[in-house]
Formats: structure tokens, C-alpha cells, sequence
């Protein structure tokens, strides 16, 4: 009976887990942008090189309302952009905001 407690007390509170830090979150939205970014060219860096500068973000139910500012690097120039994506709060799906 007491090994059984101990086992359900260890799940619940593995389960429940803790939630990260924002400077964490920070760094896995970048990550997970760029990520999608160089999916987007097949991951192909000779062609172009993103890197993703800052992030500012809103914590909603299922994902993170994200807006990026990104350098790209390109032969012959560079520019840095604003880009809006919807991250999964999972960080396993980027969907593009126009």
C-alpha cells in the first residue's frame, strides 16, 4: 500500500511538471523559427543564411503569438525582416501569420 502511494505521488508530480522560464521559451521559439526557416529551403545554406535576432511573444491556450525579427543573408546582401508565426506550444509546428 505504501510503495503504491509513493509510485502515484512520483507520477503526479512528474506529470505535472513545471512551466519553463521565459528566457527558455525565448530561446526554443528562435530555435524552432529558424528551424522552419531553413525547412523552407531545404536546409540548403549555401543559398541563404537566417538568423533569428528577437522574438516577442503572447502565451495563449495552444500556442505562442509569436513576432520574429530575422537577418537573412543572401548572396550580395542582407536585410532583416518582420515575420508573425503561430507556434505550437509544443514547438513542433510554425504556421506563418500575413
Amino acid at each position: 500500500m505504501r510503495k503504491t502511494q509513493l509510485c502515484l505521488s512520483l507520477l503526479l508530480a512528474l506529470a505535472c511538471g513545471t512551466r519553463p522560464k521565459p528566457e527558455e521559451v525565448e530561446s526554443r521559439l528562435k530555435r524552432t523559427m529558424s528551424e522552419f526557416l531553413y525547412q523552407s529551403v531545404n536546409n540548403d545554406s549555401s543559398k541563404v543564411k537566417f538568423e533569428v535576432k528577437q522574438v516577442i511573444y503572447f502565451a495563449d491556450k495552444e500556442f505562442y503569438e509569436c513576432e520574429f525579427k530575422v537577418k537573412m543573408l543572401q548572396a550580395g546582401h542582407d536585410t532583416i525582416a518582420g515575420m508573425k508565426a503561430r507556434v505550437a506550444k509544443d514547438f513542433s509546428k510554425v504556421v506563418r501569420v500575413s
